[in-house]
């Protein structure tokens, strides 16, 4: 937070000094200096939401700090563009900002033909084992101790499914302390964060990609995942969910239904394959160049307001 300040006094020097039109500040870490660049040269504001105070608390229970400098921040822009529906009603609702003032702009991605990588987990690929897998941090937001607690469900009903945790952070304790309390040591493996072509390698040997988030403003990890012929099980708490149509949606809490839909995909890979072939497709209108018309078309609609 101090750097956040520190970093808004260097903004208001900065924009005495060059000429600009607009202001487009990302994340509560820059708001402040944006509200600080348009306080010294009345240009118009935009701030971009990728995620809350709401969505890193999974809940509630938010940083005062952190939510003080988004509500604040909010009431003094001229724009608010949030990544979905979803962070739109937690910025209209949670923090009181006038609906009419956000704007949803879904982030892209790239359709590009992937290269097919040597797999990774050959051996248990040998044995018959089906692979699921998750990828991103582990922290609260991010619900990989639902995940783990729909594994102990899926493996009583087929103990021939492997789990694959990827990633780090703040709860790795604790997940591979419940994975051990619920006997799962032998069906639940920690494959550390994986970046680039490991990744990579990891999403074309999995079976299935399951994103458990308690509350995730978009998440491209599902789009990922389809690129390299992935399906995946999404939470209906993601601004991801929303337009992305040939995926399996369910409640994070709901670990039941998650180990319902996960053995549904594993028993009928024609249905998985249903959700690559039409997913992909799908992801052939999800360009960033379409994120970055709408940004454009945002800007000038702002400007013709503004007196030269």
């Amino acid at each position: 937070i101090e750097e956040a300040h520190r970093f808004a006094h260097q903004a208001s020097l900065i924009a005495q000094k060059e000429e600009f039109d607009v202001i487009h500040a990302h994340d509560w870490t820059s708001y402040l200096a944006g509200v600080a660049a348009k306080i010294v040269s009345g240009k118009p504001l935009i701030l971009h939401v990728h995620a809350t105070s709401f969505d890193q608390a999974a809940g509630n229970d938010v940083d005062p700090s952190i939510f003080k400098i988004e509500q604040e921040s909010f009431a003094m822009a001229d724009k608010v563009v949030t990544v979905s529906e979803y962070t739109k009603n937690i910025v209209v609702n949670k923090h009181h900002t006038p609906a009419e003032k956000v704007e949803v702009v879904y982030n892209g991605c790239e359709m590009e033909e992937t290269a097919t990588l040597p797999p990774t987990l050959a051996e248990l690929k040998r044995q018959g084992k089906k692979i699921v897998l998750y990828h991103g941090r582990i922290s609260i937001q991010k619900g990989v101790d639902h995940f783990v607690r729909a594994a102990r469900r899926v493996v009583d009903v087929d103990s021939n499914v492997i789990f694959i945790i990827s990633g780090s952070g703040d709860m790795l304790t604790q997940i591979i302390e419940q994975v051990g309390a619920a006997g799962l040591s032998d069906n639940v493996k920690f494959a550390g964060a994986l970046w680039d072509e490991e990744r990579d390698r990891m999403y074309q040997s999995a079976d299935l990609m399951v994103m458990p988030s308690v509350s995730e403003p978009f998440g491209l990890v599902p789009l990922e995942a389809l690129q390299h012929g992935t399906p995946s099980v999404v939470t209906k708490q993601s601004g991801v969910s929303e337009v992305l149509t040939h995926a399996l949606k369910v409640d994070f809490w709901d670990v039941d239904e998650m180990a319902n839909q996960i053995l549904s995909c594993l028993r009928y890979p024609v249905v998985a394959q249903q959700m690559v072939n039409e997913g992909r497709e799908q992801m052939r209108g999800m360009s960033w160049q379409v994120a970055a018309r709408k940004i454009q078309c945002l800007y000038r609609s702002l400007l013709q307001y503004v007196t030269p």
